[in-house]
């Protein structure tokens, strides 16, 4: 197991700015997902800390010592990619083994660490076969054990499951997970699926145009997204900007909310906050209409629960529901919307 430290990382393609002021402390034996959109720095970061990438500027440690000028191929690194990257002449036990036998580790070693890999990964009895003849899920779990033949230090993972069908895709989410804490290795997980983070990070670090965002565990980014740029993309969120007075409702566009509710009792003034769907209520209008009425513009129903689309105007709001429990709203009706301020935060930029 290893702890690792970026300090000040910085990264230029000609111009281009992919990398800007990362830093970021990996604790030994800690599963992170690095996370974001196309483009935003996270494979370039995956890279860099492999060795096939240079930073143009800042510092990595790795146990307190400087990893920067330690070539790719000393560093002890396992790693997963995209493609796979498996060789198509060599069998399943020989591809397993290939790190091992470029580091010089007798022949009769490798191949039993080869051997006990396969068990671990589920591929009993498949040293033999040639990779061609495998599933997509079986060369991923290949590729997993030839990264994992070499004992690295750091075990770095670039999409692996994003060509793979849903079900599968799920599957080896949670054998990978079982698999670093069951060897606990050092391991950074490059995925730009929110799910697949938050279903097997233990801290997930949000990049957006070559910076941290947030890092946080899943419960932390999700219940609490520190920008919005963090609460757009990790899933759906209600986002407005309401008028505070300390003592007084919540108001929107002369429509009372109701009190504010932790933190934001001591708000005045405008401010930006955001409530997730399941924390907003529908229920029918009032004779008064004193509440925050919207138009039903959209329902979906997703098997487990209902989501309703409602607009205010220029506004869209968002309710999400068990689908036994979800109101009976069709397309065209009205209904008050009402916000459960005690889950609602506070989006700062």
């Amino acid at each position: 197991m290893a702890r690792l430290s970026l300090k000040n990382i910085q990264k230029t393609f000609g111009n281009f700015q992919a990398l800007e002021d990362v830093n970021l402390d990996i604790a030994s034996g800690e599963f992170i997902c690095l996370l974001g959109g196309s483009g935003c720095g996270k494979t370039t970061l995956l890279r860099i800390i492999a060795g096939l990438e240079d930073q143009t500027s800042g510092e990595m440690l790795l146990e307190g010592a400087d990893l920067t000028k330690v070539h790719c191929h000393k560093r002890n690194v396992g790693m997963v990619f995209q493609s796979l990257a498996l060789f198509p002449h060599l069998n399943v036990g020989q591809n397993i083994a290939y790190g091992l036998d470029v580091r010089g580790v007798a022949k009769n070693t490798r191949l039993a660490r080869a051997r006990d890999l396969l068990e671990v990964v589920g591929l009993t009895g498949l040293f033999e076969r040639p990779v061609s003849a495998l599933s997509g899920g079986q060369r991923q779990r290949v590729a997993i054990a030839r990264a994992l033949a070499i004992e690295p230090t750091l075990f770095l993972m670039d999409e692996p499951f994003s060509a793979l069908d849903a079900g599968l895709r799920e599957h080896l989410q949670i054998e990978v997970k079982k698999l670093q804490r069951k060897l606990g290795v050092t391991t950074i997980f490059v995925t730009h699926d929110q799910n697949e983070a938050m279903s097997i990070a233990d801290r997930i670090v949000i990049l957006n145009e070559g910076r941290i965002e947030q890092a946080g565990s899943p419960t932390e980014v999700y219940a609490r997204p520190q920008t919005r740029f963090v609460a757009d993309f990790m899933g759906t969120n209600n986002i407005f900007s309401p008028e505070f007075s300390q003592g007084g409702p919540v108001m929107l566009d002369g429509v009372d909310l109701g009190s504010p509710q932790g933190d934001l009792a001591a708000l005045s003034g405008k401010y930006t906050i955001a409530v997730r769907p399941e924390y907003v209520r529908l229920k029918p209008v009032s004779a008064d209409e004193s509440g925050l009425i919207g138009t039903v513009d959209f329902v979906r129903h997703l098997g487990a629960s209902v989501e309703t689309e409602l607009s205010v105007g220029e506004r869209t709001f968002i309710h999400t529901m068990v689908s036994d429990r979800a109101p009976d709203f069709q397309v065209g009706d009205r209904a008050e919307i009402q916000f459960d301020l005690s889950h609602a935060w506070v989006i700062l930029s």
